[in-house]
């Protein structure tokens, strides 16, 4: 058991520095236009029409299942602050189950979200979100897994450094899931949408 908590921990760090890495290469979003001709304006929904395939329709609900994991988490969040950190045995316990039910949002929001990636628009710009938003959400999911198998090891005795470890992951994980909805929500709404 102790190897594969090891072995689960070395892979979700890997794949979290993987996906930094790969968010910090993200190409320029350096539009390239030769002449414009005619220019018609359409509806978002004019362009996409009725999906291509399975996989698109499947896809599509990726709108409809991202905020359960930014939700479980920032909830896992404030319930493992008050369990771990002030010290309260009863949200510790919550927590275990919440940190399950993060883990397990985690896997048809990404796989809608890879799906959904498939169909989007192929200009510069939304490229270059849609690299960012899924490779911030690949080291959320390599941080969640992270502590979710911490947490399997020490069998909820997280003390003293095991505490500390895991709340840094946790923690972080909650930031970037935050940072990396604000990508995905500048792909719907347009880049400039908010104002940072």
């Amino acid at each position: 058991m102790r190897r594969l908590v090891i072995l689960v921990v070395f892979a979700a760090v890997a794949t979290t520095a993987l996906a930094l890495a790969s968010a910090m290469a993200a190409p320029d979003p350096a539009p390239a236009v030769e002449q414009i001709g005619d220019v018609q304006t359409v509806t978002p929904s004019e362009v996409e029409g009725k999906p291509n395939d399975v996989g698109d329709l499947v896809g599509r609900l990726h709108p409809a299942l991202v905020h359960f994991p930014i939700a479980w988490l920032v909830g896992l969040a404030i319930i493992d602050f008050f369990g771990l950190v002030r010290r309260r045995e009863e949200w510790q316990r919550a927590g275990i189950f919440v940190l399950a039910g993060t883990v397990l949002s985690l896997l048809p929001t990404a796989a809608t979200g890879l799906l959904r990636a498939a169909h989007m628009p192929s200009d510069a710009a939304t490229h270059a979100l849609l690299v960012t938003h899924r490779a911030l959400n690949f080291a959320v999911a390599g941080l969640v897994l992270a502590a979710f198998a911490l947490r399997l090891w020490r069998r909820n005795s997280l003390a003293g450094r095991w505490r500390i470890s895991y709340l840094v992951l946790l923690f972080a994980a909650t930031g970037l899931v935050l940072v990396a909805a604000d990508f995905g929500g500048r792909m719907v709404y347009g880049p400039d949408y908010l104002p940072w």
